[in-house]
């Protein structure tokens, strides 16, 4: 090990860096802990999709990312991009590195992806969204040695619905019973025919049995057939609604609806071939906190937006960030979590809390420290301690 590196001072009381201590109680707490994590993750995976909100973490395009089964969800200006990753090398990657096999070749860490947009053509919209049901917790994301790039306090909801589209039309995404759900909500004054979904990057789109299918490399999504409706007074009135397709654009052809009404347009998105839990994160170390707060430290692997759509493939050489999530002393509330990484490959060793409640790391990493994609540094180069080389030793404190 050449290099320390202080992201902030320690807390002169602290008698160095340890893994946990305690008694029965302690301990029990922390083997719940754990089970509560493997929980979280699976039912991530499987049940209702979190919509994070960007502050600057990732493409200036992204408002909010979601992510769903072996892949990621992206809402932005205009659209959605939608990124797949194959079950099984997502799969094999984790766990060399897991194993800690880094020096392996590259083919070993080659994910094969597939990317494709959907976009509103003729849209309006305007930037203006409404994010509903927030969740208690925040994200906090200090990817990189730019702090333009990070993002703290990063809020998370179960529902985000992107107003005006086109006039008097918005469309909200949501889960429901873990699918990926849309409404394309057409108030009165609103022209349904102005509705068309532009499918970029995807190797074939057609309808089968009044459902949408859309085949990528990684194999084949659909859309259900699109359950339409209006409210009066006697409840919800179906109304018959169908796609149509032409050069990879998707209408909505309406037939017998009260123009005077709210329109609502109902499609599931159903993952088939593509399908399997992410699981993206590994844990290492806990610890708790004066008041009973539970901390866990593990890693994380979050490829990015892409470049480009269409296949791809992606070589991650082994690049992890540190995750780290804090639970309330109950166990039953996540209040938050935090990314911490540059361009390389960052692991958590052992956690400790100080008297006041902020967290301590110790870990190592592999990134540089010079450039935006280097390790995120508070100070720069006055947090460095000594010459730089191989995997060197990380020390940082975490305050709320």
């Amino acid at each position: 090990m050449k290099r320390n590196i202080l992201t902030e001072s320690l807390n002169p009381k602290l008698q160095g860096i340890r893994y946990f201590t305690g008694n029965m109680t302690t301990l029990k707490k922390l083997f719940l802990f754990f089970c509560f994590i493997s929980c979280s993750v699976l039912s991530r995976a499987q049940g209702n999709i979190e919509f994070v909100e960007n502050k600057g973490q990732w493409d200036p395009r992204v408002l909010f990312k979601g992510t769903v089964s072996n892949g990621d969800f992206y809402i932005r200006n205009g659209g959605i991009t939608m990124v797949q990753y194959n079950a099984a090398d997502m799969a094999h990657v984790l766990q060399l590195i897991h194993d800690g096999r880094h020096d392996l070749p590259e083919e070993n860490f080659m994910v094969r992806s597939h990317a494709f947009n959907v976009d509103f053509l003729g849209n309006t919209f305007a930037n203006k969204t409404k994010a509903e049901k927030p969740l208690t917790t925040v994200n906090n994301y200090f990817k990189g040695n730019d702090p333009s790039k990070w993002g703290s306090g990063c809020g998370i909801y179960q529902t985000i619905t992107l107003e005006e589209v086109y006039p008097n039309i918005d469309v909200r995404y949501y889960t429901n019973y873990g699918y990926l759900k849309y409404d394309i909500i057409v108030k009165p004054g609103g022209d349904v025919s102005k509705i068309a979904l532009k499918y970029s990057g995807v190797d074939h789109l057609q309808t089968k049995n009044k459902e949408l299918l859309i085949k990528t490399s990684l194999g084949e999504l659909k859309e259900s057939s699109p359950y339409t409706y209006q409210a009066g007074l006697t409840g919800k009135k179906e109304i018959n609604c169908k796609y149509t397709v032409k050069d990879n654009v998707v209408r909505f052809d309406v037939k017998g609806y009260d123009p005077k009404a709210t329109l609502v347009i109902d499609p599931v998105i159903v993952f088939c071939s593509f399908s399997g839990s992410r699981g993206d994160n590994w844990g290492f170390t806990a610890t708790y906190g004066p008041d009973g707060s539970m901390f866990g430290g593990g890693y994380n692997l979050e490829p990015g937006y892409p470049v480009s759509t269409g296949a791809f493939q992606t070589n991650f050489s082994g690049a992890t960030d540190i995750s780290i999530i804090k639970l309330t002393p109950n166990g039953t509330n996540r209040v938050y979590a935090t990314y911490i990484g540059g361009s390389s490959d960052e692991q958590v060793h052992s956690l400790v809390v100080d008297p006041q409640g902020n967290l301590v790391l110790a870990g190592r990493t592999k990134s540089a420290l010079s450039g935006p994609a280097g390790f995120p540094l508070k100070n720069g180069a006055a947090d460095i301690v000594g010459p730089c080389g191989g995997w060197d030793i990380v020390l940082m404190k975490l305050k709320e």
